[in-house]
């Protein structure tokens, strides 16, 4: 799975309240414009023109059903891995995957994930957001 990059205003806004990690709805969008480090939200429209909802693609992106827990002062925000598969169509292109807050009223941006590579999904194809342990850690 690609490195995780954080949004440069994540850290704040975890400091001023803006994220209940355990509770808030985080979501995985897929997006073929490069998100840039110092956005502070995500807005579909303007911001990344995710594939459209269609052919197995929900607009905005899926639950990652987060989690937390605490284990010695190191919080860990797990979640669930994603599959998206193409039906009755393609999906895509896409290259990156935005992590973002959709309970927060304006769906602040947490982190994103670089595939490496443009990629479009054919019908019946499918792609894993492989969250392997966890999503993140706080130290």
């Amino acid at each position: 799975m690609p490195v995780m990059q954080k949004f440069d205003d994540f850290s704040e806004q975890v400091a001023l309240k803006q994220h209940n990690l355990n509770t808030d709805t985080l979501k995985v969008a897929l997006t073929n414009v490069a998100p840039v480090a110092t956005q502070t939200v995500f807005d579909p429209v303007t911001n990344h023109a995710a594939p459209a909802a269609a052919n197995g693609y929900t607009a905005g992106g899926e639950d990652v059903t987060n989690a937390l827990s605490e284990v010695g002062g190191v919080a860990t925000i797990s979640g669930s891995d994603i599959t998206y598969t193409a039906s009755g169509g393609s999906i895509g292109p896409f290259q990156y995957m935005v992590l973002y807050n959709d309970t927060n009223v304006t769906d602040m941006v947490v982190s994103y994930y670089d595939h490496g590579a443009s990629i479009t999904l054919l019908d019946g194809e499918s792609f894993v957001f492989d969250i392997l342990t966890n999503l993140f850690t706080i130290s």
